[in-house]
């Protein structure tokens, strides 16, 4: 009798969990992760900063948002998805429904920001996604994706002043290239270059080739994290550890201290051809 009473009390319990995973039926999250910028393009740093996830203006998640930038960013926001099966209920209070419509905001001193990639519409995906989404703060008035601060920041050192309607800001636009030294605007936004000055270029230059590697050097700006990739074929990429002083320690990035032209010294086998570039956030 007790075997019997046993085993209808477990095919009782499996046919419930059965149940409830029809009735609510969660996906695998929906992440986030990027690099959130201020209005200059320097990687955001105050202390206690937040990215909220927002849901019909409601609050359904938040993320830390780090001083220190890693090799992904300085946030991850996992979401969480619902199928949102025809008959079911929403499994959670904090899920967003598959291509469901969510929002961000960053908190911070007290006060809020909307990132200028929230101005259109931000639908999440079907679940089990990573996306990176770099975030960047600021009045964005003319719709280019760059900030009116840094824009104007610019014009005013290429010499440009504003007229009787203000700062010409057409002048700038995303894909465009201000100084004409072959780097985009965007580019030299994310880089910390001034796009109004041809001499400051975001690029790798060989200095040296050696058998035992090569010598690279870039122009790196104060807070930026630089990163140097190899290839063999173009399409795949890995990053190398290097060093900014000969013989020093390799790691597999560096945070630029100061506004120079770094010497970067890698380690590269005689008999093999790579390709190389350079990556900063």
């Amino acid at each position: 009798m007790r075997a019997v009473l046993r085993q209808f009390l477990l095919l009782s319990l499996l046919g419930g969990c059965a149940i409830v995973a029809r009735a609510f039926p969660p996906s695998p999250h929906y992440t986030l992760f990027g690099v959130v910028r201020d209005q200059v393009g320097a990687t955001l740093a105050v202390e206690g900063a937040v990215l909220v996830l927002l849901r019909d203006n409601v609050e359904i998640g938040r993320t830390p948002i780090s001083r220190d930038v890693g090799p992904n960013g300085n946030y991850e926001l996992a979401i969480s998805i619902d199928q949102n099966r025809a008959g079911s209920r929403t499994y959670a209070h904090n899920a967003v429904a598959a291509q469901g419509v969510f929002s961000l905001v960053v908190e911070m001193n007290g006060a809020k920001f909307y990132p200028i990639e929230v101005s259109g519409t931000l639908r999440a995906g079907q679940g089990g996604e990573r996306v990176r989404l770099d975030l960047n703060l600021g009045a964005d008035t003319d719709g280019d994706g760059l900030p009116d601060a840094w824009e104007e920041w610019q014009l005013y050192q290429a010499g440009k002043l504003p007229g009787a309607g203000g700062w010409d800001l057409a002048l700038i636009s995303r894909d465009g290239d201000f100084d004409g030294d072959g780097v985009s605007n965007y580019a030299e936004y994310v880089a910390g270059t001034f796009a109004g000055d041809a001499t400051e270029r975001f690029e790798l230059r060989i200095r040296e080739k050696t058998a035992a590697g090569v010598q690279f050097e870039f122009f790196a700006i104060t807070g930026k994290v630089y990163s140097i990739e190899e290839s063999a074929d173009l399409r795949t990429w890995t990053a190398v550890p290097f060093t900014t002083v000969a013989g020093g320690a390799t790691a597999r990035s560096h945070r630029a201290g100061a506004v120079a032209i770094l010497p970067a010294y890698v380690v590269s086998p005689n008999a093999t051809s790579r390709f190389y570039r350079l990556s900063v956030r």
